[in-house]
Protein backbone atom coordinates (compact mmCIF):
# COMPACT_ATOMS: atom_id res chain seq x y z
CA UNK A 1 0.00 0.00 0.00
CA UNK A 2 2.85 2.35 0.79
CA UNK A 3 4.38 1.75 -2.64
CA UNK A 4 1.03 2.44 -4.32
CA UNK A 5 0.72 5.68 -2.38
CA UNK A 6 4.21 6.73 -3.47
CA UNK A 7 3.41 5.93 -7.11
CA UNK A 8 0.13 7.83 -6.90
CA UNK A 9 1.86 10.84 -5.37
CA UNK A 10 4.53 10.75 -8.09
CA UNK A 11 1.91 10.56 -10.84
CA UNK A 12 0.09 13.57 -9.41
CA UNK A 13 3.33 15.55 -8.95
CA UNK A 14 4.69 14.75 -12.40
CA UNK A 15 1.40 14.73 -14.30
CA UNK A 16 2.50 17.54 -16.64
CA UNK A 17 5.74 15.77 -17.59
CA UNK A 18 3.81 12.52 -18.04
CA UNK A 19 1.26 14.24 -20.28
CA UNK A 20 4.05 15.56 -22.52
CA UNK A 21 5.62 12.09 -22.68
CA UNK A 22 2.28 10.48 -23.58
CA UNK A 23 1.68 13.02 -26.35
CA UNK A 24 5.25 12.65 -27.59
CA UNK A 25 5.02 8.87 -27.83
CA UNK A 26 1.48 8.84 -29.24
CA UNK A 27 2.33 11.42 -31.91
CA UNK A 28 5.63 9.86 -32.89
CA UNK A 29 4.12 6.37 -33.19
CA UNK A 30 1.10 7.58 -35.18
CA UNK A 31 3.14 9.67 -37.59
CA UNK A 32 5.71 6.91 -38.04
CA UNK A 33 2.88 4.49 -38.78
CA UNK A 34 1.67 6.71 -41.62
CA UNK A 35 5.15 7.44 -42.98
CA UNK A 36 6.14 3.76 -43.01
CA UNK A 37 4.33 3.15 -46.30
CA UNK A 38 6.54 2.89 -49.42
CA UNK A 39 4.69 5.76 -51.11
CA UNK A 40 4.24 9.52 -51.09
CA UNK A 41 0.64 10.68 -51.02
CA UNK A 42 1.22 13.91 -52.94
CA UNK A 43 3.39 14.40 -56.06
CA UNK A 44 4.56 17.82 -54.80
CA UNK A 45 6.47 15.99 -52.06
CA UNK A 46 8.99 14.88 -54.69
CA UNK A 47 9.51 18.52 -55.65
CA UNK A 48 10.20 19.60 -52.07
CA UNK A 49 12.70 16.79 -51.53
CA UNK A 50 14.48 17.64 -54.77
CA UNK A 51 14.71 21.31 -53.83
CA UNK A 52 16.34 20.31 -50.53
CA UNK A 53 18.87 18.29 -52.54
CA UNK A 54 19.60 21.13 -54.97
CA UNK A 55 20.18 23.80 -52.29
CA UNK A 56 23.64 22.56 -51.18
CA UNK A 57 24.61 21.89 -54.80
CA UNK A 58 23.41 25.05 -56.54
CA UNK A 59 22.73 27.48 -53.71
CA UNK A 60 19.66 29.70 -53.74
CA UNK A 61 17.74 29.02 -56.94
CA UNK A 62 16.60 32.26 -58.59
CA UNK A 63 15.36 30.92 -61.93
CA UNK A 64 13.52 27.73 -62.79
CA UNK A 65 14.25 26.53 -66.34
CA UNK A 66 12.78 23.12 -65.48
CA UNK A 67 9.30 24.48 -66.26
CA UNK A 68 9.60 26.00 -69.71
CA UNK A 69 6.02 27.00 -70.47
CA UNK A 70 5.12 28.62 -67.17
CA UNK A 71 5.57 32.02 -65.54
CA UNK A 72 8.04 30.31 -63.20
CA UNK A 73 10.72 30.11 -65.89
CA UNK A 74 11.51 33.82 -65.46
CA UNK A 75 9.70 34.68 -62.22
CA UNK A 76 10.49 31.82 -59.88
CA UNK A 77 11.03 32.17 -56.16
CA UNK A 78 11.46 29.41 -53.62
CA UNK A 79 8.39 30.28 -51.54
CA UNK A 80 9.22 27.41 -49.14
CA UNK A 81 12.87 28.37 -48.71
CA UNK A 82 13.21 27.89 -44.94
CA UNK A 83 11.24 24.65 -45.13
CA UNK A 84 13.65 23.35 -47.74
CA UNK A 85 16.58 24.46 -45.56
CA UNK A 86 15.03 22.46 -42.71
CA UNK A 87 14.90 19.36 -44.95
CA UNK A 88 18.51 19.64 -46.14
CA UNK A 89 20.30 17.76 -43.31
CA UNK A 90 17.73 14.95 -43.36
CA UNK A 91 18.08 14.46 -47.12
CA UNK A 92 21.88 14.56 -46.94
CA UNK A 93 22.60 12.08 -44.14
CA UNK A 94 20.32 9.29 -45.42
CA UNK A 95 18.17 8.27 -48.36
CA UNK A 96 16.53 11.58 -49.38
CA UNK A 97 12.93 10.34 -49.31
CA UNK A 98 13.36 8.44 -46.05
CA UNK A 99 15.12 11.45 -44.58
CA UNK A 100 12.24 13.73 -45.57
CA UNK A 101 9.80 11.29 -44.00
CA UNK A 102 11.78 11.34 -40.74
CA UNK A 103 11.85 15.16 -40.84
CA UNK A 104 8.07 15.18 -41.25
CA UNK A 105 7.60 12.85 -38.27
CA UNK A 106 9.79 15.07 -36.06
CA UNK A 107 8.19 18.31 -37.27
CA UNK A 108 4.63 17.04 -36.78
CA UNK A 109 5.40 15.63 -33.34
CA UNK A 110 6.82 19.01 -32.43
CA UNK A 111 3.61 20.68 -33.62
CA UNK A 112 1.45 18.51 -31.34
CA UNK A 113 3.66 19.23 -28.33
CA UNK A 114 3.76 22.94 -29.15
CA UNK A 115 -0.05 23.00 -29.50
CA UNK A 116 -0.33 21.47 -26.03
CA UNK A 117 2.20 23.97 -24.64
CA UNK A 118 0.21 26.86 -26.12
CA UNK A 119 -3.04 25.71 -24.49
CA UNK A 120 -1.31 25.19 -21.14
CA UNK A 121 0.37 28.60 -21.42
CA UNK A 122 -3.08 30.19 -21.43
CA UNK A 123 -4.30 27.98 -18.58
CA UNK A 124 -6.77 26.06 -20.71
CA UNK A 125 -8.48 23.36 -18.69
CA UNK A 126 -8.53 19.95 -20.39
CA UNK A 127 -5.63 21.04 -22.63
CA UNK A 128 -4.56 17.41 -22.92
CA UNK A 129 -8.03 16.39 -24.14
CA UNK A 130 -8.13 19.17 -26.73
CA UNK A 131 -4.69 18.18 -27.99
CA UNK A 132 -5.80 14.57 -28.36
CA UNK A 133 -8.85 15.73 -30.33
CA UNK A 134 -6.40 17.40 -32.70
CA UNK A 135 -4.36 14.21 -32.91
CA UNK A 136 -7.48 12.19 -33.76
CA UNK A 137 -8.72 14.56 -36.49
CA UNK A 138 -7.68 12.51 -39.50
CA UNK A 139 -8.28 15.08 -42.30
CA UNK A 140 -5.87 17.38 -40.46
CA UNK A 141 -3.42 14.55 -39.73
CA UNK A 142 -3.45 13.48 -43.38
CA UNK A 143 -2.63 16.98 -44.59
CA UNK A 144 0.28 17.59 -42.21
CA UNK A 145 1.76 14.17 -43.00
CA UNK A 146 2.29 15.15 -46.60
CA UNK A 147 5.90 16.16 -47.16
CA UNK A 148 4.93 19.78 -47.62
CA UNK A 149 5.14 22.99 -45.60
CA UNK A 150 1.72 23.30 -43.83
CA UNK A 151 3.11 22.22 -40.45
CA UNK A 152 5.72 24.97 -40.75
CA UNK A 153 2.95 27.47 -41.45
CA UNK A 154 0.76 26.35 -38.53
CA UNK A 155 3.71 26.62 -36.14
CA UNK A 156 4.35 30.18 -37.31
CA UNK A 157 0.69 31.13 -36.87
CA UNK A 158 0.31 29.68 -33.37
CA UNK A 159 3.55 31.34 -32.29
CA UNK A 160 2.23 34.53 -33.87
CA UNK A 161 -0.92 34.23 -31.74
CA UNK A 162 1.25 33.89 -28.67
CA UNK A 163 3.22 37.03 -29.54
CA UNK A 164 -0.03 38.90 -30.19
CA UNK A 165 -1.57 37.87 -26.88
CA UNK A 166 1.67 38.73 -25.05
CA UNK A 167 2.00 42.05 -26.93
CA UNK A 168 5.54 41.25 -28.07
CA UNK A 169 5.92 43.70 -30.93
CA UNK A 170 9.55 43.05 -31.85
CA UNK A 171 9.12 39.27 -31.74
CA UNK A 172 6.06 39.54 -34.00
CA UNK A 173 8.04 41.63 -36.50
CA UNK A 174 10.83 39.02 -36.67
CA UNK A 175 8.33 36.16 -36.93
CA UNK A 176 6.43 37.87 -39.76
CA UNK A 177 9.70 38.52 -41.61
CA UNK A 178 10.77 34.88 -41.34
CA UNK A 179 7.28 33.67 -42.28
CA UNK A 180 7.68 35.28 -45.71
CA UNK A 181 10.85 33.24 -46.23
CA UNK A 182 9.28 30.06 -44.88
CA UNK A 183 5.94 29.73 -46.62
CA UNK A 184 3.93 31.40 -49.37
CA UNK A 185 0.85 31.70 -47.14
CA UNK A 186 2.48 34.39 -44.98
CA UNK A 187 -0.48 36.70 -45.59
CA UNK A 188 -2.36 34.66 -42.96
CA UNK A 189 -0.36 36.33 -40.18
CA UNK A 190 -1.84 39.64 -41.33
CA UNK A 191 -5.36 38.21 -41.15
CA UNK A 192 -4.77 37.08 -37.56
CA UNK A 193 -3.06 40.26 -36.34
CA UNK A 194 -5.66 42.32 -38.19
CA UNK A 195 -8.48 40.36 -36.54
CA UNK A 196 -6.95 40.94 -33.10
CA UNK A 197 -6.69 44.68 -33.77
CA UNK A 198 -10.25 44.85 -35.15
CA UNK A 199 -11.66 43.00 -32.13
CA UNK A 200 -9.72 45.22 -29.74
CA UNK A 201 -10.84 48.34 -31.60
CA UNK A 202 -14.50 47.37 -31.38
CA UNK A 203 -14.19 45.87 -27.91
CA UNK A 204 -12.49 48.88 -26.30
CA UNK A 205 -12.92 51.67 -28.81
CA UNK A 206 -16.69 51.82 -28.62
CA UNK A 207 -16.36 52.60 -24.91
CA UNK A 208 -14.27 55.68 -25.63
CA UNK A 209 -16.15 58.90 -26.26
CA UNK A 210 -14.93 61.78 -28.34
CA UNK A 211 -12.66 62.22 -31.34
CA UNK A 212 -9.65 63.10 -29.20
CA UNK A 213 -9.83 59.84 -27.30
CA UNK A 214 -10.44 58.04 -30.58
CA UNK A 215 -7.26 59.49 -32.13
CA UNK A 216 -5.36 58.68 -28.95
CA UNK A 217 -6.45 55.05 -29.14
CA UNK A 218 -5.36 54.79 -32.79
CA UNK A 219 -2.05 56.47 -32.09
CA UNK A 220 -1.07 54.50 -29.02
CA UNK A 221 -3.13 51.34 -29.08
CA UNK A 222 -1.01 48.26 -28.40
CA UNK A 223 -3.01 46.13 -30.81
CA UNK A 224 -2.53 48.64 -33.63
CA UNK A 225 1.22 48.61 -33.00
CA UNK A 226 1.13 44.82 -33.13
CA UNK A 227 -0.68 44.82 -36.47
CA UNK A 228 1.70 47.43 -37.89
CA UNK A 229 4.65 45.41 -36.61
CA UNK A 230 3.36 42.31 -38.40
CA UNK A 231 2.69 44.33 -41.56
CA UNK A 232 6.19 45.82 -41.40
CA UNK A 233 7.70 42.35 -40.91
CA UNK A 234 5.89 41.00 -43.99
CA UNK A 235 6.89 44.05 -46.04
CA UNK A 236 10.52 43.66 -44.95
CA UNK A 237 10.43 39.96 -45.83
CA UNK A 238 9.21 40.83 -49.32
CA UNK A 239 11.70 43.65 -49.89
CA UNK A 240 14.77 42.07 -48.26
CA UNK A 241 14.59 39.07 -50.52
CA UNK A 242 17.00 37.49 -52.97
CA UNK A 243 14.23 37.46 -55.61
CA UNK A 244 12.94 41.01 -55.27
CA UNK A 245 11.10 42.35 -57.29
CA UNK A 246 10.20 39.10 -59.11
CA UNK A 247 8.73 37.76 -55.87
CA UNK A 248 5.96 40.41 -55.97
CA UNK A 249 4.88 39.17 -59.40
CA UNK A 250 5.06 35.58 -58.24
CA UNK A 251 2.99 36.16 -55.10
CA UNK A 252 0.34 37.97 -57.14
CA UNK A 253 -0.20 34.72 -59.02
CA UNK A 254 0.31 32.39 -56.06
CA UNK A 255 -1.81 34.21 -53.47
CA UNK A 256 -4.40 35.93 -55.64
CA UNK A 257 -4.75 33.99 -58.89
CA UNK A 258 -4.32 30.51 -57.34
CA UNK A 259 -5.23 30.99 -53.67
CA UNK A 260 -8.19 33.37 -53.95
CA UNK A 261 -9.47 33.58 -57.54
CA UNK A 262 -8.62 29.98 -58.42
CA UNK A 263 -9.48 28.89 -61.95
CA UNK A 264 -11.13 25.61 -60.86
CA UNK A 265 -14.14 26.34 -63.11
CA UNK A 266 -11.93 27.18 -66.09
CA UNK A 267 -9.05 24.70 -65.94
CA UNK A 268 -8.35 21.43 -64.19
CA UNK A 269 -6.50 22.25 -60.95
CA UNK A 270 -5.28 20.02 -58.13
CA UNK A 271 -7.98 18.17 -56.17
CA UNK A 272 -7.08 20.04 -52.96
CA UNK A 273 -8.34 23.29 -54.49
CA UNK A 274 -11.90 22.09 -55.07
CA UNK A 275 -14.65 23.01 -52.56
CA UNK A 276 -15.99 21.08 -49.59
CA UNK A 277 -19.68 20.57 -49.01
CA UNK A 278 -20.85 21.84 -45.62
CA UNK A 279 -22.12 18.49 -44.36
CA UNK A 280 -19.09 16.62 -45.73
CA UNK A 281 -16.77 18.97 -43.86
CA UNK A 282 -18.67 18.72 -40.57
CA UNK A 283 -18.86 14.92 -40.87
CA UNK A 284 -15.19 14.49 -41.77
CA UNK A 285 -14.19 16.63 -38.79
CA UNK A 286 -16.77 15.07 -36.46
CA UNK A 287 -14.82 15.55 -33.21
CA UNK A 288 -14.30 19.23 -33.93
CA UNK A 289 -17.95 19.62 -34.96
CA UNK A 290 -19.03 17.99 -31.68
CA UNK A 291 -16.95 20.52 -29.73
CA UNK A 292 -18.53 23.40 -31.65
CA UNK A 293 -22.01 22.07 -30.86
CA UNK A 294 -21.00 21.85 -27.20
CA UNK A 295 -19.87 25.51 -27.20
CA UNK A 296 -23.16 26.58 -28.78
CA UNK A 297 -25.18 24.56 -26.27
CA UNK A 298 -23.30 25.98 -23.28
CA UNK A 299 -23.75 29.53 -24.55
CA UNK A 300 -27.47 28.93 -24.88
CA UNK A 301 -27.53 27.53 -21.36
CA UNK A 302 -25.27 30.18 -19.84
CA UNK A 303 -24.20 33.10 -22.04
CA UNK A 304 -21.09 34.97 -20.96
CA UNK A 305 -19.47 37.90 -22.71
CA UNK A 306 -16.34 36.45 -24.36
CA UNK A 307 -12.87 37.91 -24.03
CA UNK A 308 -10.95 39.60 -26.83
CA UNK A 309 -8.84 36.48 -27.26
CA UNK A 310 -11.91 34.27 -27.66
CA UNK A 311 -13.57 36.60 -30.17
CA UNK A 312 -10.32 36.79 -32.13
CA UNK A 313 -10.11 33.01 -32.25
CA UNK A 314 -13.74 32.84 -33.36
CA UNK A 315 -13.00 35.15 -36.30
CA UNK A 316 -9.88 33.17 -37.21
CA UNK A 317 -11.81 29.87 -37.02
CA UNK A 318 -14.64 31.36 -39.09
CA UNK A 319 -12.17 32.59 -41.70
CA UNK A 320 -10.60 29.15 -42.06
CA UNK A 321 -14.04 27.52 -42.12
CA UNK A 322 -15.00 29.68 -45.11
CA UNK A 323 -11.65 29.00 -46.77
CA UNK A 324 -12.13 25.25 -46.25
CA UNK A 325 -15.59 25.33 -47.80
CA UNK A 326 -13.98 27.01 -50.81
CA UNK A 327 -10.94 24.69 -50.99
CA UNK A 328 -10.37 21.37 -49.18
CA UNK A 329 -6.73 22.08 -48.48
CA UNK A 330 -7.49 24.66 -45.77
CA UNK A 331 -8.72 21.93 -43.41
CA UNK A 332 -5.14 21.89 -42.09
CA UNK A 333 -5.85 25.35 -40.61
CA UNK A 334 -9.55 24.97 -39.84
CA UNK A 335 -9.11 22.06 -37.43
CA UNK A 336 -6.38 23.35 -35.07
CA UNK A 337 -7.62 26.94 -34.90
CA UNK A 338 -11.22 25.87 -34.34
CA UNK A 339 -10.04 23.67 -31.46
CA UNK A 340 -8.17 26.65 -30.01
CA UNK A 341 -11.34 28.76 -30.27
CA UNK A 342 -13.41 26.05 -28.55
CA UNK A 343 -10.76 25.66 -25.84
CA UNK A 344 -10.74 29.39 -25.08
CA UNK A 345 -14.55 29.63 -25.17
CA UNK A 346 -15.12 26.64 -22.89
CA UNK A 347 -12.37 27.76 -20.55
CA UNK A 348 -14.22 30.99 -19.84
CA UNK A 349 -17.40 29.11 -18.97
CA UNK A 350 -15.52 26.71 -16.73
CA UNK A 351 -14.66 29.66 -14.49
CA UNK A 352 -18.34 30.44 -13.90
CA UNK A 353 -20.21 27.16 -14.27
CA UNK A 354 -19.88 24.49 -11.62
CA UNK A 355 -18.92 21.70 -13.95
CA UNK A 356 -18.12 19.43 -11.02
CA UNK A 357 -21.73 19.66 -9.86
CA UNK A 358 -23.00 19.09 -13.40
CA UNK A 359 -20.76 16.01 -13.63
CA UNK A 360 -22.10 14.70 -10.31
CA UNK A 361 -25.68 15.23 -11.48
CA UNK A 362 -24.78 13.51 -14.72
CA UNK A 363 -23.40 10.47 -12.88
CA UNK A 364 -26.38 10.39 -10.52
CA UNK A 365 -28.68 10.31 -13.52
CA UNK A 366 -26.73 7.42 -14.98
CA UNK A 367 -26.91 5.48 -11.70
CA UNK A 368 -30.70 5.81 -11.71
CA UNK A 369 -30.92 4.72 -15.34
CA UNK A 370 -28.80 1.60 -15.74
CA UNK A 371 -29.72 1.15 -19.40
CA UNK A 372 -28.33 4.57 -20.20
CA UNK A 373 -25.19 3.69 -18.26
CA UNK A 374 -24.80 0.54 -20.32
CA UNK A 375 -25.20 2.43 -23.59
CA UNK A 376 -22.71 5.07 -22.44
CA UNK A 377 -20.12 2.44 -21.48
CA UNK A 378 -20.68 0.48 -24.70
CA UNK A 379 -20.15 3.63 -26.77
CA UNK A 380 -16.96 4.83 -25.10
CA UNK A 381 -15.36 1.42 -24.76
CA UNK A 382 -16.44 -0.19 -28.04
CA UNK A 383 -18.01 2.16 -30.60
CA UNK A 384 -15.73 5.15 -29.99
CA UNK A 385 -12.49 3.11 -30.26
CA UNK A 386 -13.93 1.41 -33.35
CA UNK A 387 -14.59 4.77 -34.99
CA UNK A 388 -11.10 6.03 -34.19
CA UNK A 389 -9.52 2.79 -35.42
CA UNK A 390 -11.54 2.94 -38.65
CA UNK A 391 -10.47 6.54 -39.29
CA UNK A 392 -6.80 5.71 -38.69
CA UNK A 393 -6.97 2.64 -40.94
CA UNK A 394 -8.69 4.63 -43.69
CA UNK A 395 -6.03 7.33 -43.50
CA UNK A 396 -3.33 4.65 -43.63
CA UNK A 397 -4.97 3.19 -46.77
CA UNK A 398 -4.97 6.67 -48.31
CA UNK A 399 -1.22 6.88 -47.75
CA UNK A 400 -0.75 3.35 -49.08
CA UNK A 401 -2.54 4.33 -52.27
CA UNK A 402 -0.09 7.13 -52.95
CA UNK A 403 2.75 7.37 -55.45
CA UNK A 404 5.39 4.65 -55.32
CA UNK A 405 8.81 5.97 -54.39
CA UNK A 406 10.40 4.57 -57.57
CA UNK A 407 7.65 5.75 -59.91
CA UNK A 408 9.12 6.79 -63.30
CA UNK A 409 12.62 6.15 -61.96
CA UNK A 410 13.55 3.81 -64.84
CA UNK A 411 12.17 6.02 -67.61
CA UNK A 412 13.52 9.23 -66.03
CA UNK A 413 16.98 7.67 -65.66
CA UNK A 414 16.88 6.58 -69.30
CA UNK A 415 16.23 10.19 -70.27
CA UNK A 416 19.04 11.38 -68.02
CA UNK A 417 21.51 8.97 -69.62
CA UNK A 418 20.46 9.47 -73.25
CA UNK A 419 19.46 13.12 -73.55
CA UNK A 420 21.58 16.25 -73.85
CA UNK A 421 21.71 18.81 -71.06
CA UNK A 422 18.60 20.97 -71.10
CA UNK A 423 16.61 18.84 -73.54
CA UNK A 424 12.91 19.67 -73.23
CA UNK A 425 10.52 16.82 -72.48
CA UNK A 426 6.86 17.17 -73.40
CA UNK A 427 4.99 15.07 -70.82
CA UNK A 428 1.43 13.81 -70.56
CA UNK A 429 0.22 15.50 -67.35
CA UNK A 430 1.16 18.51 -65.23
CA UNK A 431 1.30 16.43 -62.01
CA UNK A 432 3.99 14.14 -63.48
CA UNK A 433 6.54 16.94 -63.28
CA UNK A 434 7.58 16.65 -59.58
CA UNK A 435 8.32 12.93 -59.92
CA UNK A 436 10.24 13.34 -63.18
CA UNK A 437 12.08 16.36 -61.74
CA UNK A 438 13.10 14.39 -58.65
CA UNK A 439 14.63 11.57 -60.69
CA UNK A 440 16.01 13.71 -63.52
CA UNK A 441 16.79 17.41 -63.18
CA UNK A 442 19.12 17.31 -66.16
CA UNK A 443 16.21 17.82 -68.57
CA UNK A 444 13.54 20.50 -68.70
CA UNK A 445 9.77 20.03 -68.76
CA UNK A 446 6.64 21.81 -69.97
CA UNK A 447 4.12 22.27 -67.16
CA UNK A 448 3.98 21.53 -63.44
CA UNK A 449 3.33 22.45 -59.79
CA UNK A 450 0.04 24.11 -60.76
CA UNK A 451 -1.59 24.42 -64.22
CA UNK A 452 -2.43 28.04 -63.43
CA UNK A 453 1.23 28.94 -63.93
CA UNK A 454 0.94 27.84 -67.57
CA UNK A 455 -2.56 29.26 -68.05
CA UNK A 456 -1.30 32.67 -66.90
CA UNK A 457 1.84 32.31 -69.03
CA UNK A 458 -0.05 31.74 -72.29
CA UNK A 459 -3.65 30.58 -72.58
CA UNK A 460 -3.09 29.30 -76.13
CA UNK A 461 -0.08 27.27 -75.00
CA UNK A 462 -2.14 25.84 -72.15
CA UNK A 463 -4.97 24.84 -74.48
CA UNK A 464 -2.52 23.22 -76.89
CA UNK A 465 -1.09 21.13 -74.03
CA UNK A 466 -4.60 20.04 -73.01
CA UNK A 467 -5.58 19.11 -76.57
CA UNK A 468 -2.37 17.12 -77.16
CA UNK A 469 -2.41 15.25 -73.85
CA UNK A 470 -6.09 14.34 -74.31
CA UNK A 471 -5.46 13.19 -77.89
CA UNK A 472 -7.67 15.92 -79.41
CA UNK A 473 -4.98 17.73 -81.42
CA UNK A 474 -5.85 18.00 -85.11
CA UNK A 475 -2.89 19.95 -86.50
CA UNK A 476 0.69 19.04 -87.38
CA UNK A 477 1.82 17.45 -84.11
CA UNK A 478 5.50 17.24 -85.04
CA UNK A 479 5.62 20.90 -86.01
CA UNK A 480 3.83 21.93 -82.81
CA UNK A 481 6.11 19.97 -80.49
CA UNK A 482 9.36 20.83 -82.27
CA UNK A 483 8.73 24.51 -83.12
CA UNK A 484 6.31 25.76 -80.46
CA UNK A 485 7.46 23.65 -77.50
CA UNK A 486 11.03 22.96 -78.74
CA UNK A 487 10.71 19.42 -77.38
CA UNK A 488 13.31 16.71 -77.97
CA UNK A 489 11.32 13.93 -76.29
CA UNK A 490 7.71 13.04 -75.57
CA UNK A 491 6.94 11.26 -72.30
CA UNK A 492 3.60 9.41 -72.25
CA UNK A 493 2.35 7.72 -69.10
CA UNK A 494 0.92 4.26 -69.81
CA UNK A 495 -2.65 5.24 -68.88
CA UNK A 496 -2.75 8.12 -71.41
CA UNK A 497 -4.01 5.97 -74.28
CA UNK A 498 -5.43 8.79 -76.39
CA UNK A 499 -2.18 10.76 -76.34
CA UNK A 500 -0.15 7.65 -77.10
CA UNK A 501 -2.39 6.90 -80.08
CA UNK A 502 -2.02 10.49 -81.30
CA UNK A 503 1.79 10.35 -81.15
CA UNK A 504 1.98 6.88 -82.74
CA UNK A 505 -0.20 7.93 -85.63
CA UNK A 506 1.82 11.10 -86.33
CA UNK A 507 5.04 11.26 -88.35
CA UNK A 508 8.37 12.44 -86.98
CA UNK A 509 8.39 10.44 -83.72
CA UNK A 510 10.41 7.36 -82.82
CA UNK A 511 9.64 5.09 -79.85
CA UNK A 512 12.94 4.81 -77.96
CA UNK A 513 11.86 3.53 -74.55
CA UNK A 514 8.95 1.57 -73.09
CA UNK A 515 8.11 -0.05 -69.76
CA UNK A 516 4.95 -0.73 -67.75
CA UNK A 517 4.73 2.87 -66.57
CA UNK A 518 5.52 4.97 -69.61
CA UNK A 519 6.69 5.33 -73.18
CA UNK A 520 9.28 7.79 -74.48
CA UNK A 521 9.28 9.05 -78.07
CA UNK A 522 12.15 10.96 -79.65
CA UNK A 523 11.18 13.98 -81.74
CA UNK A 524 13.05 13.49 -85.01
Amino acid sequence: MAKMAIIKEWLVRERVVISYIVLLLSSFVLFTFFQAVPTLADPDSFYHIKMALLLPEQGIIKSFPWLQDTILKQNYIDQHFLYHVFLVPFTRIMNPIQGAKLATIILNTGLILFFYWFLRKYRIKLAFVFTFVLLLSMPFIFRINLIKAPTFSILFLILGLHFLFQHRTAALFILSFLYVWAYGGFILILFISGAYFLVSFLYDGLKIQGARSFRNMLGHGRELRLFMSSLAGVAAGLLVNFNFPQNIYFYWHQLVKIGIVNYQKVISVGSEWYPNKFFDLTANTAFVSALLILVIAINIYHFKKPSKKTITMFLVALLFFIFTLKSRRYVEYYVPFTIIFVAFALNEHMKKINFLQIWRDFLAYFVRHKIVVSLFVIYFFTIFPAIVTHEIRQTYRDFQGGIKLDRFSASANWLKENSADGDIVFHSSWDEFPVLFYHNSKDYYIIGLDPTFTYEYDKNIYQAIVDITLGRWSGDLHKELSETFHSSYVFVESTHYAMDKLVRSATGFQLVYEDEEAKIYKVL
